[in-house]
């Protein structure tokens, strides 16, 4: 589930050839692995050339836990839920209080990445903005508008700028109301880590997936860049529907979508992509933003906040940054139509 309520990964799909093949070098056999499981409240497919590596399964899955230790606001034992209820309980355990260093450590990472980005967005992107989502949530679960007194309740208690270091590192709050959500970027932020710890293997050629999430390095199966197929934003489409083939090598892509998962009152569609800025639902042109950059993480936020920017501030936000490239689909009258902009 995604704190903005975007129908987000799942807009991508995966095309590339999942066959096997063996090829020489320096008499070593070199074979293409797949692995494959669940993560984050969905799924992980990896695709490596090399020979295979030991245990792999289990260490990606020990990846997953220690995100989820440190990111999860659906465990009670994570730190992010520590952090949001303002307890330090959690690590009066034994068992708990080992995994503080590395939850501390994904944290962090991810209050920073998501400071930095807040900021560039116009606070587009905003995972502090978790009891607005959680307002929205409960609404949608009713059919019915959010309350006005919980949006005004949220709007009051929330901004990244209210979450601050100190001087050893650690994050605090200004304002002990504030919570936080990483829905939106954790996906991306699982997948910089799988495919680090793969690049660290000596691995020269994958394919990391999470959730629809991903980051690609050298090339697929066949000698060639990968395929990525973005889906055609439209209801009732087929995932083998695609309104663009990508043909990528080196870099890591998110997507986004608003084309979907409505719920109404009276007849009336509400948006489900929500604007953290200022509680309201957002529909516009732009039905579908993918990004693409070097870190999956940092394209997951970008494509979120893009979904909130709409297709004009979306495009000079990319255009003015150079670690920045996206394909936007949107309408043009009764049509869809693509862009590519760097």
């Amino acid at each position: 589930m995604n704190y903005n309520n975007t129908s987000k990964g799942r807009a991508i799909c995966l095309f590339f050839m999942l066959v096997g093949f063996v090829a020489c070098k320096q008499e070593t056999t070199i074979q293409q692995n797949k692995v494959s499981g669940n993560a984050l409240g969905t799924t992980y497919h990896i695709v490596y050339s090399s020979t295979a590596i030991d245990s792999i399964q289990q260490k990606i899955d020990s990846m997953v836990f220690a995100v989820n230790h440190g990111l999860s606001t659906y465990q009670d034992n994570s730190l992010i839920s520590a952090f949001n209820t303002n307890s330090d309980a959690l690590w009066n355990d034994p068992n708990e209080a080992k995994h503080f260093a590395n939850d501390m450590r994904h944290f962090v990472e991810m209050v920073s990445l998501s400071k930095s980005i807040s900021s560039k967005t116009a606070g587009a992107f905003d995972p502090s903005a978790k009891l607005l989502f959680d307002d929205y949530m409960r609404a949608k679960k009713a059919e019915e508008a959010m309350s006005t007194e919980a949006v005004a309740y949220a709007i009051a208690h929330k901004g990244m700028e209210k979450v601050l270091f100190d001087k050893q590192g650690v994050p605090y709050k200004l304002d002990s109301l504030v919570q936080l959500n990483f829905n939106a970027i954790a996906k991306g932020y699982l997948v910089d880590i799988i495919g680090n710890y793969l690049t660290v293997q000596g691995v020269d050629d994958y394919l990391v997936e999470v959730g629809g999430e991903m980051r690609l390095k050298g090339q697929n199966a066949e000698g060639v860049s990968w395929k990525v197929g973005i889906n055609t934003p439209l209801l009732g489409a087929k995932s083998s529907d695609f309104f663009k083939v990508l043909e990528l090598e080196d870099i890591a892509l998110a997507t986004s979508g608003n084309y979907q998962d409505f719920y109404s009152i009276e007849g009336k569609l509400v948006g489900h992509t929500l604007d953290p800025r200022d509680g309201k639902p957002v529909m516009s042109i732009l039905k579908s933003a993918s990004i693409l950059h070097k870190k999956c993480a940092v394209a997951d936020a970008y494509a979120t906040a893009a979904m909130v920017l709409g297709l004009e501030e979306s495009r000079k936000i990319v255009q003015q940054d150079s670690t920045l490239s996206a394909f936007f689909i949107y309408e043009n009258g009764t049509e869809l139509q693509g862009e590519f902009v760097e």
